[in-house]
């Protein structure tokens, strides 16, 4: 709208240059604490390449506190269409998770992968687990650099996301 702020979605080298050049904040999708510090650290170097003030950091993550199996599965599913794509692979592979990144990369079906992907893949980059542990992994994204993060609550098994949000609200 007119007036208001522009964010722009970056991850690669060319889309981070032209966050800096044009946004008021930089959003990110689905990454792991590692991922935010690599980016943040590539939008200040452009930013000061481009004598410009960086904008804001954001990141969109999946969310699901005490998750049913079904929360847990729909963030799974989430992640599965990232197991291919370059810089997010690598993360994946960097987790610990090679064989199912690799079985992307031979073109297997979504549920295949789906199957595949063990449940803790989900905690590399998403919030998943009891409060204590989705508040600490919140934490370590800040101390990596983000400055916001935009909450993506799982909704299957839990309506609306109510139990997420309720248990994630500004105390």
């Amino acid at each position: 709208p007119p007036g208001g702020t522009v964010t722009v979605a970056a991850f690669g080298e060319r889309a981070v240059a032209a966050a800096v050049a044009h946004a008021d904040r930089m959003l990110l999708d689905i990454v792991s604490p590692e991922q935010v510090r690599m980016l943040r650290a590539r939008m200040l170097a452009a930013a000061e390449k481009a004598g410009r003030t960086p904008p804001r950091l954001a990141a969109w993550l999946p969310a699901a506190v005490d998750p049913e199996p079904e929360s847990l599965t729909q963030v799974l599913r989430s992640v599965v269409g990232y197991l291919a794509v370059p810089g997010y692979s690598d993360m994946f592979v960097d987790a610990g998770f090679a064989e199912v990144v690799e079985l992307a990369a031979k073109g297997a079906d979504p549920d295949t992968l789906l199957r595949a992907l063990p449940p803790e893949a989900a905690g590399t980059v998403a919030l998943v687990g009891d409060t204590d542990t989705v508040r600490a992994r919140i934490a370590a994204y800040a101390e990596a650099g983000l400055d916001e993060i935009a909450l993506v609550p799982a909704t299957a098994g839990d309506p609306a996301g109510e139990r997420t949000l309720t248990a994630l609200r500004p105390r």
